[in-house]
């Protein structure tokens, strides 16, 4: 079989970005801001089951995220639907002629849900989105099940609740807007569930004593019984020992991936009805199993996605392996993930994605008598930085992995250097792909480093379990050693330093800041934790799983907290920073930042902020985010000053030998 690449873009004009013309220019051009944190052109491709569309999300040139439609027979292109007051965050197809979707309301992350007939147009009004109102009077929902191949229904959590598992679990009908419960939950122990293909509750995670249980039952009427145990001390961040992937189309053989044996994780089928564990399929080496590649109907297990410093795959069928290398032929250095198919598998949407460029997509055509790849979307930029793989040993032996991105011309000088520390922390991890706040930096100037420090996910239990109870400890420790590293391998010039990250990472780079004040030329805290305390508050609103988490993972006695939070140690702060959060931020709520302004104003710190109503964890309206970085961009060329500019002065350089901050023994 061979793929032609037929260049036919059915979606002309969506682009972004500057516009390459064959050789990349001696020196890279600098990117319009916008051009980086504008809303995709294109994003969430997916093909009706029928094949007869083809729908994404786009602005609709509004500024605002809709749904489009384009007739694969025709190539007509058709806005179908947007919000009212919401970006569209996420949509999915049920059956060929009818589409559900959802989106929140000034980021509170809490998704009204809707459906819409195409064929009458008619929408239907499924679930709200919090806004002003007492939360017990609303009728919110959560997605937990798309159920494919049932075009009436989804599996929701929540009811006229608080959209968790403690609210109930419901089979909704999306063309009614009826809500059916589904028996089998306790009030407040359920940690996750999982149904099968029909949409009955077959799996559920829920505490014991010191231990999570992971329950199966046969079939919908039978009794639960136990198929896993994982120690309350590994139970965060989803590494447990017994984790459900996905049922198989028998409704009996269920995917699941075990740990104890293997760090990492292995993958094996374990039968519901039999209570057998199978042999290990799978056991990837440096990393873990992201998730299962299977047929439309399930019926067959093709192969796996895992991540190592790069996206992999593993493969089961050798048609399905055969059929992946000419993809990747044909669309090379890049990762190319099959993200909709049709249910005869003969139409193929392929996400192609690489650390240089953000994701294309393909129409993969496999009806004619050779298959063609053609193009539906491809963005076109300016040649960008290539992301590497790298890793250092932290002062006590542990090896901790990350990726840098230098800017252009960096080769053999020392360049100023942003530390990047993602947020999470734990069970999250950099990845290597396209990151567009990682690209803007690298292209006015800075080296880009992201470490993965311990608690991070991808490599197995042992190192998520050394970042345990941590914070403002040994994992800051592991980002004051990435910067040393960088510095002793002349990438980093040891006087133009900047820490800036978002929710943990702006909890790190305040850690930064106050615990290695002499560290860092400056800093950016984005939605960023400032105290522990108040983080504790909301804990106890969200559930056991959550206060379990709290107090096992990062701790709870008043003494370790308060040293441990920054806001207490803004005395410390000697550079200058700039603060960003969302009014309605139901992750760090915005008291975070009101204590921290008032500490930075008691002390006459020099720091710059910016507050937006309607935003939450992360600013999602375009206009929001073109202008934040915008601020970002103003505020390292006064403080921080890239090659481009050229050298600024800002004081004697030192770097102090300081570990981060220890609690008070008793």
């Amino acid at each position: 079989m061979k793929l032609q690449c037929l260049l036919v873009c059915l979606l002309c004009n969506i682009s972004a970005g500057a516009a390459t013309d064959g050789a990349p220019p001696k020196e890279i051009p600098l990117i319009p801001i916008a051009d980086f944190f504008r809303a995709p052109g294109v994003s969430q491709v997916r093909l009706s089951p029928d094949g007869t569309y083809v729908s994404f999300l786009t602005t609709l040139g509004t500024g605002r995220i809709g749904i489009v439609l384009t007739e694969l027979a025709t190539g007509k292109i058709e806005p179908l639907v947007a919000a009212r007051d919401e970006n569209i965050r996420f949509y999915g197809w049920k059956g060929s002629s009818y589409i559900v979707y959802g989106g929140d309301f000034g980021g509170n992350e809490m998704m009204a849900l809707r459906g819409i007939d195409l064929k009458t147009r008619r929408v239907v009004e499924l679930a709200e989105s919090f806004r002003e109102r007492d939360a017990k009077s609303y009728n919110v929902a959560s997605v937990i099940d798309w159920l494919v191949y049932d075009p009436d229904h989804i599996i929701i959590s929540g009811n006229s609740s608080t959209g968790s598992y403690h609210g109930g679990l419901f089979r909704l009908n999306v063309r009614t807007a009826r809500r059916d419960a589904i028996p089998g939950l306790a009030k407040d122990d359920i940690a996750g569930v999982a149904v099968d293909n029909a949409g009955e509750l077959r799996v559920r995670s829920r505490f014991s004593g010191n231990e999570m249980i992971h329950e199966v039952c046969a079939d919908a009427k039978s009794s639960w019984y136990i198929a896993g145990r994982t120690p309350l001390v590994d139970a965060a961040a989803d590494a447990t020992f017994w984790e459900e992937l996905e049922f198989a189309a028998d409704n009996e053989t269920l995917y699941v991936v075990t740990r104890g044996e293997t760090d990492t994780g292995a993958l094996r089928a374990f039968n519901t009805r039999t209570r057998l564990t199978g042999p290990v399929l799978f056991c990837p080496e440096g990393g873990e199993i992201g998730g299962l590649v299977t047929s439309y109907d399930r019926h067959r297990l093709l192969g796996v996605t895992y991540h190592t410093d790069r996206p992999q795959y593993h493969w089961f069928d050798p048609e399905r392996e055969r059929m992946q290398m000419l993809i990747d032929r044909a669309l090379p250095e890049a990762f190319n993930l099959v993200v909709s198919t049709t249910v005869d598998e003969r139409l193929l949407v392929i996400a192609s994605e690489s650390d240089r460029l953000p994701v294309s997509y393909y129409l993969l055509d496999r009806r004619g008598p050779k298959p063609e790849l053609k193009v539906i979307y491809k963005p076109q930029y300016a040649p960008l930085q290539p992301m590497q793989a790298i890793a250092y040993t932290a002062r006590d032996g542990l090896v901790i992995p990350g990726y840098l991105t230098l800017p252009p011309g960096a080769q053999g000088k020392r360049v100023p250097l942003i530390l990047h520390p993602h947020g999470g922390p734990y069970g999250i991890r950099d990845e290597w792909g396209f990151n567009p706040e990682v690209q803007f930096l690298a292209n006015r100037g800075f080296a880009v480093l992201q470490p993965n420090y311990r608690g991070s996910g991808g490599y197995g239990l042992k190192f998520l379990n050394a970042g345990r109870g941590e914070w403002g400890r040994k994992m800051q420790d592991d980002l004051t050693d990435a910067v040393k590293w960088a510095i002793a391998q002349g990438i980093a010039d040891p006087d133009r330093i900047c820490i800036d990250g978002a929710s943990y990472g702006g909890y790190a780079a305040l850690a930064g800041v106050v615990y290695t004040p002499e560290l860092y030329r400056c800093a950016v805290n984005y939605v960023g934790v400032s105290d522990l305390a108040i983080l504790n508050e909301h804990t106890f609103d969200s559930g056991r799983q959550t206060r379990e988490y709290f107090e096992k993972w990062i701790l709870n006695d008043r003494e370790s907290m308060r040293q441990r939070s920054p806001v207490n140690f803004v005395e410390r702060i000697r550079v200058p920073t700039l603060h960003a959060y969302g009014e309605n931020d139901p992750r760090v709520d915005i008291k975070h930042w009101t204590y921290l302004k008032a500490q930075l104003d008691r002390f006459g710190k020099t720091y710059e902020f910016v507050r937006v109503e309607n935003e939450g964890h992360g600013f999602r309206k375009e206009e929001n985010s073109v202008s934040l970085y915008g601020k970002v961009e103003a505020f390292l060329d006064k403080y921080l000053a890239p090659v481009r500019k050229g050298v600024v002065t800002v004081g004697e350089p030192k770097v102090l030998e300081m570990p981060a901050v220890e609690p008070k023994k008793d």
